[in-house]
């Protein structure tokens, strides 16, 4: 009876298709044991689903599967895995995790997700895990986590959520979780409240909080307070301001409380300063965008926050000094002299902005949907702030009669979408903030018409291509923000036809950046930041670090940390000999454009590197003469082989003459000797195994 209840579900299992096969027994995964453990590592394997694998049934184990194809997870996808411990799913390009897809892994303490596509975590995301402790989901693209994500795993203590684009943690998210080890390095986090969420992580051992857009306003006294309490033992990572510009760059630790919240203190917002014009020449300092009209405190969810770079460094355009700002209240709200003649669109507030007295129009976080939304439109502005609404998208003729804009800041957006020729009309314009938007491709067609563009600020967003030539159409260009994008590399010409001074390209997806036909551009660079990146130190490296060395210690911002290989993990590859990341290549050899025979060729520095390092693109004058020595030689064959065909058939041609009297011979001899062998005669008469002799020898006489 047993046996036929066995046969019976072997049956049914075939007939659906569901039969599932044992990694390690059938050798689909490579299983070993590590120091006691057994790890079953299908790594690279192909995999999009795991339905008809299962796991060792007798042993706990590692379940490794990054590098794979599992790019959305079913519901019961892990059935047949319930004795892992741990699961790695890293590099599998995930992006949906179907909730009840890790049903059945009651018993994995580790989950690692990183470097993957997962854009939310919704509520059940990790239904089934009831005994996780760490996870890890750096490097995705996390924007939206739900409130009760963790709630039911209360157990986790580890939770690393760096380089994701996290703006903002729902409040209770750790409610009944025992937090001890939070990594929100690398998102667009501005504030931590304390109530409803740093009050539920009482026994924080870690907290890493770099490299997020912290607006130090008078929110952020409570994560201040929160951070100068917790235990001496614990490990802090730096809270550095973003905005107000007064404080950018400070230490939130080195803050007061009066410089956080000046209101509270009876003080006022001295950061308001408007943008330099060409005349100007008073003090150089960064351009400080004002917050409202009113020059009051900053409000909750209307911040004037730029993203600068999170270097200390000075990144302000020498050449345009920022003056004081004069104003003049349109609406009559906030004292000073009345313009006559202007009317400011609603719901924003105007004011007269620098020494030419222009107009500047405020429309900050007022929930504009859209540029042609203001009524009546504001022509004559010097200055438009439309930072932090509900734009989408920026249509060519929402624009059109702008002629005078000097400044123009759509940052802290929805921004997907922006028309080719949009600012086609728009050449006096010098400062454009475009932060903290989704956009994820740069042309040159956006750009066309910014001749005299000095500023631009693309960071925060989820730029991943950059075309060649996109920045050409601003020949003037001198500053510009890439950093903290998903930008892997950068196109030869990328900086073709322009001069840049500064530029942040830090906290992207770079394992190198090339010097032939892009670092070599940039020919008048004065600062460059490019850490954060994972950097991959092996022999692509090496005519980057020799670049980056001729610079000048005084031009790179901060640190250039390797990523891999293990060996040099979070070393500065400046200081890392070349022959030890590549040993085909000597410590005292520079990199050089390199022939396709494998030459060396000298650069501009008599230094010279081999064809591994860096490709080169070929010069005409060798193609063109390479391209006729082929032709030629072809030409050559052609006519060698026609002479050696019509030889061959010369000869062909006498030889068979030849031939014909011999095969008759070799032909009768052949059927006499069949004719008299007693084995094989036959009673017709002259036929050998069906070949009749009498006739073929007449056919051959006769040809």
């Amino acid at each position: 009876m047993l046996l036929w209840i066995i046969l019976l579900n072997a049956a049914l299992c075939v007939a659906s298709g569901n039969v599932t096969r044992e990694v390690c027994k059938e050798k689909i995964c490579s299983c070993s044991e590590v120091e006691g453990d057994l790890h079953v590592d299908c790594e690279k394997r192909h995999f999009n689903t795991l339905r008809h694998l299962t796991g060792p049934s007798s042993h706990f184990y590692h379940l490794l599967l990054h590098g794979n194809s599992l790019s959305r997870l079913f519901p019961n996808e892990f059935a047949n895995f319930y004795n892992a411990v741990s699961l790695h799913l890293e590099n599998n390009g995930l992006h949906d995790i179907v909730p009840g897809a890790f049903l059945g892994l009651q018993l994995v303490k580790r989950l690692h997700i990183s470097n993957n596509k997962m854009r939310s975590f919704k509520k059940s995301t990790f239904l089934g895990l009831d005994d996780l402790e760490y996870l890890q989901a750096d490097f995705n693209l996390l924007r939206d986590i739900d409130p009760a994500v963790f709630r039911d795993l209360n157990k986790l203590e580890v939770l690393i959520l760096n380089d994701n684009l996290i703006s903002a943690l729902p409040i209770n998210v750790f409610q009944h979780v025992p937090i001890t080890h939070l990594d929100l390095r690398g998102n667009r986090i501005k504030t931590l409240p304390y109530e409803g969420i740093l009050e539920q992580i009482p026994g924080i051992a870690e907290v890493l909080l770099e490299d997020n857009p912290w607006d130090c306003n008078c929110e952020l006294l409570s994560l201040k307070e929160w951070l100068e309490n917790i235990p001496r033992n614990a490990l802090i990572g730096r809270v550095v301001c973003e905005a107000p510009t007064r404080l950018q760059g400070n230490d939130l630790n080195e803050t007061s409380e009066a410089e956080l919240c000046p209101s509270q203190s009876g003080g006022g917002d001295s950061s308001l300063a408007a943008p330099p014009t060409q005349e100007e020449t008073s003090r150089p300092t960064p351009y400080k965008p004002s917050r409202n009209g009113s020059g009051g405190p900053p409000t909750p969810g209307a911040n004037g926050s730029k993203s600068h770079s999170k270097s200390r460094e000075n990144w302000q355009l020498k050449t345009r000094p920022t003056p004081v700002m004069a104003g003049a209240d349109v609406n009559g709200d906030g004292g000073g002299e009345q313009l006559r003649n202007v009317t400011c669109p609603q719901p924003c507030s105007c004011k007269l902005v620098g020494s030419r007295q222009g107009l500047g129009v405020n429309c900050e976080g007022k929930k504009i949907e859209s540029l042609a939304g203001l009524k009546p439109k504001p022509l004559a502005a010097h200055e438009l702030n439309m930072r932090d609404n509900n734009i989408h998208a920026v249509k060519r003729n929402q624009l059109l009669g702008y002629s005078s804009l000097n400044l123009l800041d759509l940052g802290g957006n929805n921004i997907k979408v922006v028309d080719n020729g949009t600012f086609q009309n728009q050449s006096e314009l010098r400062w454009l903030y475009m932060d903290k938007n989704y956009l994820d491709t740069l042309m040159a067609e956006m750009f066309v018409g910014l001749v005299n563009l000095e500023y631009l600020s693309l960071e925060y967003n989820d730029i991943q291509l950059i075309v060649a030539g996109a920045f050409s159409p601003m020949p003037n260009l001198r500053v510009l923000f890439l950093n903290n994008n998903l930008l892997k590399a950068l196109p030869v010409d990328a900086f073709l036809g322009i001069s840049l001074s500064k530029i942040s390209l830090h906290n992207n997806y770079f394992p190198y950046l090339p010097v032939t036909g892009v670092l070599d551009q940039l020919n008048s660079i004065i600062q460059i930041d490019l850490h954060g990146n994972p950097w991959d130190c092996s022999c692509n490296i090496v005519p980057f670090k020799q670049w980056t060395e001729r610079l000048g210690a005084d031009v790179i911002v901060s640190d250039l940390k390797c990523e891999s290989p293990e060996e040099f993990w979070k070393r500065d590859f400046r200081y890392v000999r070349n022959d030890l990341m590549c040993p085909k290549v000597g410590d005292g050899d520079a990199p050089a454009p390199v022939s396709k025979n494998g030459s060396y060729t000298q650069d501009s520095g008599g230094t010279r590197s081999n064809s591994y390092l860096e490709p080169n693109r070929m010069s005409i004058s060798v193609l063109v003469p390479g391209l006729l020595l082929v032709f030629v030689t072809s030409a050559f064959t052609v006519v060698g082989m026609l002479v050696f065909i019509l030889r061959n058939r010369k000869r062909s041609k006498r030889r068979d003459g030849n031939s014909s009297a011999s095969e008759i011979n070799s032909l009768q001899t052949v059927c006499d000797s069949s004719y008299w062998h007693s084995g094989q005669y036959h009673a017709d008469g002259g036929t050998h195994r069906g070949f009749d002799c009498s006739t073929h020898l007449s056919s051959v006489d006769d040809a």
